[in-house]
């Protein structure tokens, strides 16, 4: 089954994991946006022999929505459709409680960025298409100088539940994913400014924080890839306004 699938913040981490799981049916058209361009073709051109998939690269920051409303005019006179949209783009950038610029700069990308996409993609979405928003655990629960990330990643659960029941009579599904602890270049850089707080090695923050993982491990980007797979597959056809967690059991079902 021939597919068009959009994915944005594609250059690494789960984004990049998740075009990589596509990328290996020669059937699927992929479009793989990102702000860092550069990065991105990198990952393309030295996958070459293992994409099977048809894959073009864009520059693309999400919160600007002229630049946004522009890409996907010029991409509707190019593609027909998009069968599959994964909103995987996003920062986290912590805050303190007063911090209203580092407020405004997550919700901008983290929320409304997703949702300028979304909105823009469905004038070429077909009917049975499917919408897969990357969460957070933290769109469940609150962290110390995390109110902006929070914020932003409850706000997608909240988009998904009711843009699933706006779309539900053209059979479109819309699905949340919220992970937890894995193993991504950005979950790294957090780790790398904690152990500088605590004055430890990232070795020894690594450790600690494994130990407060029930499975003791972080998941695999991987592990998040399948699971945006299955959203997408004919067989989800009936999964729609959930919030799937994959955090290896740490918010203890929550």
């Amino acid at each position: 089954m021939s597919r068009t699938i959009l994915i944005t913040g594609a250059a690494k981490g789960i984004g990049r994991a998740v075009a990589e799981d596509f990328a290996a049916n020669g059937d699927n058209h992929l479009i793989l946006l990102d702000l860092d361009l550069p990065q991105l073709q990198t990952w393309v051109d030295e996958q070459q022999e293992r994409i099977k998939a048809r894959v073009e690269t864009h520059a693309a920051n999400i919160a600007d929505l002229p630049a946004m409303e522009a890409f996907f005019k010029h991409l509707g006179t190019q593609v027909r459709q998009v069968d599959v949209l994964v909103n995987s783009a996003g920062i986290c950038n912590e805050n303190e409680p007063e911090d209203r610029h580092n407020w405004h700069k997550v919700i901008s990308v983290n929320l409304n960025g997703t949702f300028y996409v979304t909105s823009l993609c469905l004038a070429l979405m077909p009917d049975r298409g499917r919408i897969i928003n990357m969460s957070s655990i933290l769109g469940r629960a609150g962290k110390v100088r995390n109110t902006a990330y929070c914020a932003s990643k409850h706000g997608i659960v909240g988009m998904t539940k009711a843009l699933a029941l706006d779309l539900a009579s053209r059979q479109i599904t819309v699905n949340a994913i919220l992970p937890a602890w894995i193993d991504t270049p950005m979950l790294q850089g957090e780790l790398a400014t904690q152990a500088a707080i605590a004055g430890l090695t990232q070795e020894q923050i690594v450790r600690n924080a494994k130990k407060k993982l029930p499975m003791r491990r972080f998941i695999q980007s991987e592990e998040v890839a399948a699971m945006v797979r299955y959203l997408a597959s004919p067989e989800a056809g009936g999964v729609t306004a959930q919030s799937l967690v994959i955090d290896g059991g740490v918010g203890l079902g929550m």
